[in-house]
């Protein structure tokens, strides 16, 4: 009975001391540092950060050419209570993206895009507390996801 109290004491203490916290997203190529007071859940997604969230998936191209994407897409918005849609393009890492803004009925807003950073196909998936409509409305670490036009 010791030994095994033992071995369960050591495996938990591993797995706490295994969660180390993660200062650096991983976004295709670039890192980007994760803000004081913010944490991240992985190095591929971040969760309430000042109001903003932002997760995203790797794709291939046979994925793209699948469609996967617009599967995806329609998934994501049957998971959602919106009262406004509307087609948005905007720029990630300086690069083109397409995709649907969604004003959510408790007053947040979602953003799923499509497009290629540093040459990989993503998924993108940004949620704000509050409206963002020009740039000058997002913080310099939410402009690291995204550049209005």
């Amino acid at each position: 009975m010791k030994n095994i109290l033992l071995l369960l004491t050591i495996f938990l203490l591993s797995i706490v001391d295994g969660q180390e916290s993660i200062d650096t997203l991983t976004y295709a190529k670039t890192e980007i540092k994760v803000p004081e007071n913010c944490i991240a859940k992985s190095q591929y997604e971040i969760l309430d950060c000042n109001g903003f969230s932002a997760q995203w998936l790797y794709l291939n191209q046979e994925m793209i050419d699948l469609g996967f994407h617009k599967q995806l897409f329609s998934q994501l918005e049957g998971q959602i209570n919106y009262s406004k849609k509307a087609e948005i393009r905007f720029k990630s890492q300086s690069q083109d993206f397409n995709g649907f803004r969604y004003g959510l009925k408790d007053g947040f807003t979602r953003i799923y895009g499509i497009g290629k950073v540093d040459g990989q196909w993503l998924i993108l998936n940004l949620g704000f507390e509050n409206s963002a409509d020009k740039n000058s409305d997002l913080s310099a670490f939410e402009r690291n996801f995204i550049e209005l036009e």
